[in-house]
């Protein structure tokens, strides 16, 4: 594709790209790799990133679903979306050697899930059906102590055994736009159903989200760097479109059509929670003329990390 001629502004919505969760499971896996050699095998994409997916198997890492083909006594990293409490046993059963990468806000809701269901709750959990983060929190309970509401209609059709204790919790890469409704209806329907202390909700993926719908009030088209299989990417691109922008999901300048920026003067570019720097550079880059102004649309800074201790990591 030609760049643009008529490309006057880019406009960068800040904070894009890596969050803290993210940055923490790929330096986890780089960090395992690097004392251990390869193969190093990962349960589960380490992020949802095909480039960042593509990286680290050129580097020897193995990416796998089922836990039971990972040879025993290899050496393991849990993604970053966490897993199920049966991996574990099957690891111990295999003497595979484990990292947990899961994202602490991830934990966090595995945590709430296991405690709400000892304190007599029945979960009612928003999240997406298949998705790897609601597989592993679920994994935690029984299936007759929670469900999925994937939907308004499971929303408005759920007949929990008990409405006595009730609570919602939700996957942490959703929107509260996502939520919103979902926790309306049911509130409605059930009255003494309660929300945890804090939201479920990662700050990042907030932060992202409030950050798009403000670039989308200052151009029409935006590009969102990230990848299909990325839920927080998906959220992001619905976010701009509500706003009233048209937005296009990319892994990278290989995905930008010449149509879309047809006479377009302004442009506004954000990136999912696990899109690497180096990706946003290259797009930024490739649409970037001499006369085009780059400038970011910041909401907020972001200043958390999520240090770790590999030793500590090691189940």
């Amino acid at each position: 594709m030609t760049k643009s001629n008529t490309l006057e502004k880019i406009y960068l919505a800040s904070p894009r790209g890596f969050c803290a969760g993210v940055l923490r499971a790929v330096l986890i896996l780089d960090s395992v790799l690097e004392k251990f050699g390869k193969p190093i095998y990962v349960c589960h994409q380490i992020v949802h990133n095909r480039t960042v997916v593509g990286n680290f198997k050129k580097k020897g890492v193995v990416f796998i679903e089922d836990i039971n083909d990972i040879p025993d006594k290899s050496y393991v990293v849990f993604s970053a979306h966490g897993v199920p409490p049966q991996f574990y046993e099957v690891a111990k059963n295999k003497k595979l050697n484990v990292f947990d990468a899961t994202c602490p806000l991830v934990n966090k809701v595995h945590l709430e899930v296991k405690r709400y269901v000892k304190e007599g709750y029945y979960i009612l959990y928003i999240g997406h059906k298949n998705h790897p983060e609601p597989i592993g929190v679920l994994g935690e309970v029984s299936s007759a102590s929670s469900v999925l509401i994937d939907s308004l209609k499971k929303a408005k059709l759920i007949r929990p055994p008990q409405t006595e204790r009730l609570i919602i919790l939700n996957q942490t890469t959703l929107s509260m736009d996502d939520t919103k409704k979902n926790i309306t209806l049911l509130k409605k329907r059930f009255s003494k159903i309660i929300l945890p202390p804090s939201s479920d909700i990662c700050f990042s993926t907030q932060n992202r989200q409030n950050a798009v719908k403000k670039l989308a009030k200052k151009v029409k088209i935006v590009l969102v760097i990230g990848s299909k299989e990325s839920s927080n990417s998906n959220r992001l691109r619905e976010a701009a479109e509500k706003e009233g922008a048209k937005a296009y999901l990319i892994d990278g300048v290989k995905d930008v059509k010449k149509e879309w920026l047809k006479n377009v003067k302004s442009v506004g570019i954000t990136a999912g929670a696990s899109a690497p720097n180096n990706i946003i550079d290259d797009v930024v880059k490739f649409l970037r003329t001499k006369n085009t102004i780059v400038k970011e649309i910041e909401t907020v800074k972001e200043n958390i990390r999520f240090p770790f201790d590999l030793k500590l990591l090691q189940k």
